[in-house]
């Protein structure tokens, strides 16, 4: 009780009737050879109670839980990987990322209100927040970011600073006026070039670029199939690869107390630049 009143007065600037506070406990199904270890991840949030009213980027949906399953399932894919995720919400994959041990990881979105609930769900699970020059940042083992992105006014420039190594998203394929300027943020992190920076002569640095490209994973729910169709067809003509991988990389059942949570409508998708 002691606890649950401290939140409340730590973050009173949240509506009260709106918002709640979850703790979504991430446990291994079995103890066997594919898990050597038990995954134990507890995510404390601040979110919407009703995911209905318009408070979208404040709630969790199946798709953030999907893929916060996928990273714990194949933590080697994030691991010591610097990840930059778009539309995160509540930071619950940041959450995840950071647990498995990615170097850095990036959260973005373009709703200040979000983005404001999202760097407090990152102090609520003390991690570090601050700035990506500060000493604090550099020294702590929990190097997460918290950045608003406009995926309709951002400009190459604006990323030229990082250079991720995996690209993330859940539900973040929903509206057709969206989906022309979601495709070309992904084409610009995805792309390596010049942003990394001049060199004189091949390192090897220069080499990992060329061959380690990046690439996107993004859970979504097909709610509306020409909406998804879009999405293909603008991804193609961007020279984007787009994988449906959720047979093939199935990510463990890690909610199974969870009975609302219906895995079975989140879709996996890989994607990459086109060679």
């Amino acid at each position: 009780m002691n606890f649950m009143r401290s939140l409340l007065n730590k973050f009173s600037f949240l509506d009260k009737t709106s918002h709640i506070y979850k703790e979504i406990s991430f446990l291994s199904p079995t103890y066997d050879h594919i898990f050597p270890k038990r995954v134990s991840v507890v995510a404390r949030l601040s979110c919407s109670s009703n995911m209905l009213e318009g408070d979208t980027g404040c709630s969790i949906w199946p798709s953030s839980l999907f893929l916060s399953e996928f990273v714990l399932s194949y933590p080697k894919i994030f691991s010591t990987k610097c990840c930059f995720e778009l539309g995160s919400g509540v930071g619950l994959v940041g959450i995840c990322l950071n647990h498995v041990g990615a170097s850095k990881v990036i959260l973005t979105d373009g709703d200040p209100c979000t983005l404001r609930n999202m760097k407090e769900n990152m102090e609520l699970n003390n991690l570090c927040i601050e700035q990506e020059d500060s000493r604090a940042l550099k020294e702590s083992k929990n190097k997460v970011e918290c950045k608003y992105l406009s995926w309709e006014e951002v400009s190459e420039s604006d990323l030229w600073g990082y250079q991720p190594d995996v690209v993330l998203g859940a539900d973040i394929i929903y509206d057709p006026v969206c989906v022309p300027h979601l495709v070309r943020v992904l084409s610009m992190l995805l792309r390596r070039d010049g942003r990394q920076g001049g060199t004189n002569g091949t390192s090897v640095d220069e080499f990992v670029y060329e061959t380690e490209a990046p690439v996107a994973y993004i859970a979504t729910v097909v709610r509306n199939p020409e909406t998804f169709d879009c999405f293909a067809t603008a991804a193609a003509d961007t020279g984007l690869s787009v994988l449906n991988i959720t047979s093939s990389t199935a990510p463990s059942r890690f909610l199974p107390y969870m009975l609302s949570y219906d895995r079975s409508s989140v879709q996996l998708l890989r994607i990459s630049l086109l060679s």
